[in-house]
């Protein structure tokens, strides 16, 4: 994976929110993905204009007291979300 490229969640995907975790479906794939209140922000963040090593930095910086876990649990999500075509890369 290119940290350096922009992440996009692809068009169509709808989702529903649950306090502050939200489940994400497909309303013609048979898709759907539960995440957590922190899979929940990363998916924000992925929004086409922010690549994998910004979001890290951002949240590395807003979360500063769980700066070792965040690059993996970044990295994963969005590894997730790019193997289900849920996401794309774009430059």
């Amino acid at each position: 994976m290119n940290k350096n490229k922009k992440i996009a969640i692809e068009p169509g995907f709808l989702l529903e929110r649950i306090d502050n975790e939200i489940a994400v479906y497909h309303p013609t794939k048979t898709l759907s993905v539960y995440l957590n209140e922190s899979g929940a922000l990363i998916w924000e963040l992925c929004d086409g204009s922010r690549s994998t090593a910004e979001i890290i930095a951002l949240l590395t910086e807003l979360y500063p007291e769980s700066g070792a876990a965040i690059p993996a649990q970044v990295e994963d999500l969005v590894c997730l979300l790019l193997n289900n075509g849920i996401a794309e890369l774009r430059d």
